[in-house]
């Protein structure tokens, strides 16, 4: 009976801002809703309780989903960037798709960004770190999922993509590879994208693209490489 009443409630919402027209957010608010729909019915058929997708740009990360309710007791409730390029705002539609499904069928140990959802995001050609950030796309999995999903002209923007909420680890400029025993702060790069225009310069691993303002030295604890400028 209750999960009847929340999904009522949440359809209720998701068809008012679909059909608000004066809203300033109700374009995006139908591109997601809609992306989340057919993402439940081809990956997770049909399965996934009826969601309320917020809009929030204070947000670090592209999206939050609020497990246990959020502040006015909406359960299965997540929010989003506005800024989200076509290609974030599928991932993170689909990043929270996976803790809805979490949140209904996981125990609570299970929820999160633990092995079980990263295993899940790998599955969709989608790779995470423990903390959930996206740290890498692999198109020979991605691009039939997005077929699947009606997304295929998504396929142009993958090679565009960069992760910019990956986590690196940076040492002073010694010129010095670091070691682990040796590293001295960890950065988390941010979701905004630096204008080309701007005076950052680009470097790169081999699964991450970054922009500092400085000179970096810098090495990727994902894929154990140093990252050097980008030409």
């Amino acid at each position: 009976m209750v999960d009847q009443v929340v999904g009522g409630i949440n359809k209720a919402i998701k068809e008012n801002a679909r059909a608000s027209a004066d809203w300033k957010h109700q374009a995006k608010a139908d591109k997601a809703y809609a992306m989340y729909e057919v993402i439940n019915e081809q990956l997770f058929q049909d399965n996934l309780p009826e969601v309320v997708i917020g809009f929030d740009d204070r947000l670090k990360k592209s999206g939050e989903y609020y497990f246990e309710g959020d502040t006015i007791s909406l359960k299965h409730h997540f929010d989003i960037r506005t800024d989200l390029t076509d290609i974030e705002l599928f991932i993170a539609i689909l990043h929270n798709a996976v803790h809805a499904n979490q949140d209904v069928y996981k125990p609570k140990g299970k929820w999160y960004h633990g092995k079980d959802f990263t295993e899940s995001m790998q599955e969709y050609g989608i790779t995470v770190n423990d903390l959930g950030n996206t740290i890498s796309l692999e198109p020979d999995t991605l691009e039939p999922t997005l077929g699947r999903l009606g997304q295929s002209h998504l396929v142009a923007d993958l090679l565009d993509f960069e992760a910019n909420e990956a986590s690196v680890s940076t040492t002073p400029d010694t010129g010095e590879k670091p070691t682990p025993n040796a590293i001295a702060s960890t950065i988390v790069i941010g979701p905004t994208k630096p204008k080309n225009t701007s005076k950052m310069k680009k470097w790169s691993c081999s699964c991450t693209n970054i922009r500092v303002a400085t000179n970096l030295t810098a090495y990727c604890t994902t894929c154990n490489q140093d990252f050097e400028e980008a030409i």
